[in-house]
């Protein structure tokens, strides 16, 4: 089988979708799997980007063409037959106004979604968006969850004399500002992913919050600042998945998440749920933690459980399943 994904231009800012597939496509690999990468030709959507793009995935096609996310515009030249487009999720949608709102839904999901009969997406509620904006699509949705894009491993915990939280800050809907709000007067240290906003930066300071700030973590210093934390406090307000979680129970922390999908399902049984809208919820489950070794415990024990569902090999086999069954009906 031979494979051909198609990535958006390469961004540091937005490097989740080609990790996300970087890890899929060494698992297809190891089975054999005849797979290449190409990309977007111009960094930033234009007319003549449009058309460019299009004319060279075009040429580039294979067996499989897998656009991956992102850049559903591009899917206008592929054939039909054999052809799978990943949607993240359609919050952005919601976010427009006016005729950018328009040509946003018509490019990037309706036209894309009436051309193709192969849609996957990555989780029940982004199913759930896409069928809401477009029933007429629902048959050709399937959902591939995602895959833990960090290298599971095995080692030793510190002990922390201090407990370490560690809390995502790139978007609003990441709810930094609440988790900040709630650990004031609680004697932690905080690491953050993430830029921050004068407001937070003087918010951090009036505090006196013990924090540490990674911009654009690259991935060994992510995976540090997972082995050094006891907490992951990732209560979203908006996710398509929610990799965060994966991440954390698989580093070993105790994972706080919002009681919404897709993250209470993402996390299944490994997590402390609480409402992302309440700074007391996000407290009482941050003191819970800390105050109880049982909890942790258990926490930490229905964290690796549930992680295990998500190993690169699981979920690259799923879509190994679905490219077969789209060359079977060829």
């Amino acid at each position: 089988m031979k494979v051909t994904f198609f990535l958006r231009f390469p961004n540091p800012k937005f490097l989740s979708i080609a990790k996300l597939f970087s890890v899929l496509n060494a698992e297809m690999i190891n089975r054999g799997i005849d797979t290449k990468n190409i990309y977007e030709v111009d960094p930033n959507f234009s007319f003549f980007g449009f058309i460019r793009t299009n004319l060279y995935f075009r040429k580039n096609q294979n067996e499989i063409n897998h656009i991956t996310g992102a850049i559903h515009w591009s899917v206008f030249l592929l054939k039909r037959k054999n052809t799978v487009l990943t949607i993240h999720d359609a919050g952005n949608i919601s976010e427009l106004r006016g005729i950018k709102k328009y040509l946003f839904k018509l490019l990037w999901f309706y036209l894309p979604l009436k051309k193709l009969k192969y849609i996957t997406v990555i989780s029940e509620k982004s199913k759930k968006e896409l069928v809401e904006l477009f029933p007429w699509a629902e048959n050709k949705i399937t959902v591939i969850p995602n895959c833990l894009t960090i290298p599971y491993q095995d080692f030793v915990k510190p002990v922390n004399s201090k407990p370490v939280i560690l809390a995502y800050g790139f978007y609003p809907k990441k709810n930094l500002y609440r988790v900040l709000q709630a650990i004031v007067g609680i004697d932690v240290k905080i690491i953050i992913i993430g830029s921050l906003s004068s407001e937070v930066m003087k918010f951090l300071q009036e505090n006196d919050i013990d924090y540490i700030n990674y911009e654009i973590a690259t991935e060994d210093e992510l995976i540090d600042a997972y082995k050094i934390s006891d907490i992951l406090c990732f209560p979203s307000l908006y996710e398509g998945f929610g990799l965060p979680i994966l991440e954390g129970q698989a580093m070993k922390c105790c994972v706080i998440t919002s009681d919404m999908s897709p993250m209470k399902e993402v996390a299944g049984d490994g997590a402390i749920l609480v409402n992302p809208n309440s700074t007391e919820e996000i407290r009482k489950a941050i003191n819970d933690i800390i105050s109880d070794q049982e909890l942790r415990n258990k926490l930490l024990k229905l964290g690796h459980q549930n992680v295990i569902k998500y190993f690169p090999e699981i979920i690259a086999e799923q879509y190994i399943n679905y490219y077969k069954m789209i060359l079977d009906k060829k």
